[in-house]
C-alpha cells in the first residue's frame, strides 16, 4: 500500500479513533487464536532493499544501494 492510499482510507475515519493492526498469518499465530493484534509505535522513512530470505520470508536490508528505495515503515508491537 502506498502512503497516498493509506491517507485516503484513513481520511474517511474519525481522526480521534484508535488504530490497531492485525494479522491472520498462520506463521505468526499462537495456537487456538485466529489473529494477532499489533499496536503502532512509530512511523518512519528509511532507505531499504526489499528481498526474501532463503526460506521465503520477506525482509528489508536497511542500506542505500542500487536496489534500495525510500520506504515508509510502521513500527508495531504485540505488547499493548
Amino acid at each position: 500500500m502506498k502512503v497516498r492510499e493509506l491517507q485516503e482510507q484513513l481520511s474517511k475515519l474519525d481522526p480521534e479513533m484508535e488504530v490497531v493492526c492485525y494479522s491472520e498469518d498462520e506463521r505468526l499465530l499462537v495456537k487456538k487464536r485466529g489473529f494477532i493484534l499489533f499496536d503502532i509505535l512509530a512511523v518512519s522513512t528509511a532507505n531499504a532493499e526489499r528481498l526474501r530470505l532463503e526460506d521465503g520470508t520477506p525482509y528489508l536490508k536497511f542500506e542505500k544501494g542500487p536496489d534500495s528505495a525510500a520506504i515508509t515503515t510502521l513500527e508495531v508491537t504485540a505488547d499493548f
